[in-house]
Parts: structure tokens; sequence; C-alpha cells
């Protein structure tokens, strides 16, 4: 006799499938096919993208954090012949990591707002046309953001892009201030870089200073990325209550389907009196879990449709009300 979790195979050929079970991974199924199940899975792997761009742009900035500390003990790691400087060579791939991140997040957005925004026809919605573009405009400096993408690209398409460490010497800066200079050759020797940004090199000189640029790009994708999280979850917010309501419904009839004791989900033996007191535990804990079933209750949201005659007719729903009790 073979089992699985929803069901038994008797070496006869006769198959029992559990009933509460099977419902239970038919309505997750229900769920799983929601729009509004759908968007909260977008959301999430953008929180994700937010993370990691986040993660890799603090790594990025402790990095930085521990050159003056080095360059003053003049204890710097020895030069690589074949590479360079490890502290710069380690910062250049530090920065790349940082881009790609940045890369997911920007497309992840990109992705969320023509779904929740979609053209119409060739043309960008209204949101996007308006507010959407309006708030880009206002947080990113136009000219430093295209030069992050093309650096981006660059490092896809061709390589490494490398900052060397020079110390700054003015009148106003008596002790020097460090800077890493990203050289502005390569760049401009590349065929697909954007016009704009080779103008922007060109008259730039040898070399950027593009850390401050990554600075100030990276406040802007932040700022940008929680106002944007903002307008998708007001956009969405039925959809979004819906599966909320819809998940708190299918959960605690889980809790009815799965119900187990402690010591069993811990892998672990039954007290010695488990025999005795296991009629009153699952009696009391049934109890509870069908009390929080019905305080949970059903929603479901159903479009009116009115014929020409005036009749209103209430339309259907997948999602119908879990009345299944679990003996």
């Amino acid at each position: 006799m073979e089992g699985t979790d929803d069901g038994v195979e008797s070496d006869a050929g006769f198959t029992w499938k559990n009933p509460w079970i099977a419902e239970f991974k038919e309505r997750e199924q229900i769920l799983k096919a929601t729009r509004g199940y759908e968007l909260a899975e977008q959301v999430r792997m953008l929180n994700f993208a937010s993370y990691a761009f986040g993660g890799n742009t603090t790594e990025l900035q402790n990095h930085l954090s521990r050159y003056p500390a080095i360059f003053q003990s003049g204890q710097k790691p020895p030069l690589d012949p074949d590479v360079g400087d490890p502290f710069t060579v380690e910062l250049s791939r530090l920065l790349l990591n940082a881009l790609g991140a940045a890369s997911a997040l920007i497309s992840g957005q990109r992705a969320i707002l023509r779904d929740v925004w979609p053209k119409v026809g060739r043309d960008p919605s209204e949101f996007e046309q308006g507010p959407y573009t309006e708030k880009r405009l206002e947080l990113f400096v136009e000219i430093e953001a295209k030069l992050i993408v093309d650096l981006r690209n660059y490092a896809q398409h061709k390589f490494l892009p490398k900052l060397d460490a020079t110390t700054y010497w003015s009148t106003q800066i008596p002790l020097g201030e460090l800077r890493f200079m990203l050289s502005t050759k390569p760049l401009l020797e590349w065929d697909r870089l954007s016009a704009p940004v080779r103008e922007y090199l060109k008259a730039a000189g040898d070399s950027v200073d593009l850390l401050p640029i990554y600075q100030r790009y990276t406040v802007s994708v932040r700022e940008f990325f929680k106002w944007f999280w903002l307008q998708v979850e007001d956009a969405m917010r039925a959809e979004r209550a819906e599966i909320k309501a819809h998940g708190e419904e299918l959960n605690a009839f889980a809790e009815d389907v799965f119900l187990a004791p402690d010591w069993f989900q811990n892998g672990g033996e039954p007290p010695a009196n488990w025999a005795t007191i296991a009629p009153r535990w699952r009696r009391t804990r049934k109890a509870k879990i069908r009390l929080k079933r019905a305080e949970i209750g059903h929603t479901s949201v159903r479009g009116i449709a009115v014929d020409s005659d005036g009749n209103a007719t209430v339309g259907e729903h997948p999602w119908t009300p879990i009345t299944t009790r679990v003996p």
C-alpha cells in the first residue's frame, strides 16, 4: 500500500483520496490563478530586487569606508601585475554588482508598470505619460541616469569599468580629497555608447568622478521605488484586499485540515498521557478553529450586469465560501 499527502492507494488498486486535503489543494490553485495573487508575486519579486540593490550598495559603501585607514596605515595590499590594485579591483566588482541590481529593480518596475497600466495601442498609458514620467524627471538627473545605464550595458557587453583612486588637492581642500575616477577613453571607444552620454564624457575630459554620481543615483532609485510602490498599492487596492481575505479564509481552513499537536509538528514523541488528553485537546482546538473561520467569514467581489430591461444579475466568482467542516 502506497500513500501520498492527500490519499492512499492499496495493493488491489483501490484509491482513496482525502477530500479535505483535495479541497485545500483545489482552493490553493484557484487562489494562485487570481489577479491579486499574480500582482502580489510581482510585488514580492520587486521587493527582492530592492533588497539586492540595497545590499549591494551597502557592500560598496562599506568597502569604500575602509580605504582611508588602509591609505593612512601605509599597509595597502601589494599590486597584482595581472589585475592591478586589489582595492580598486574589488571596488569595480562591487560597483558592477550594484549596477546589475539597479537594472533588475528598474526592469521589475517597468514590468509592473506595463501590467497595471498597460499601453493603449502603441501609446503609453496616461499614468506612464503623466505622473510616472513627471516623478522620474523630478528625482533623477537625466544625463547621470543615462551614464549609469550605459555603464551597466558596457559592463555587460564589453569590460568591467575600472576605477582609479586619486587624491584631489586644492586651496579649498588643503588636506586633499580622495576620489575614484573612471577613465572616459574606454567608454568613448565603445560604439554602443548613447549619443547624450558620449557628449557628456567628451566634455568631462580624461576621467569622471563616478562615485558621487552613483550615490545621487542610488538616492533617486530608492525614492522612486518608494513612490512607485505606493502607486501600485493604491491602484490595486481592491485586488490586494480580496486576495488577502481569500488567503486568510484558506489559511484558517488549512488549520482545520492539517491539525496536529505541537509535539508531532516538531518531530517529537507524544506525552505519556497523550491517549487520555488527546480527545479533549482535539475538541478544544477544533472549537477555536471553527470560531476563527466563522469570524473570518467569506469575501468575494462579483460584478453586477444590468440588461436592457433593467434586470440586474450578480456575476459568478471562482472563489466560493469554504463550508467544508473537517471532522
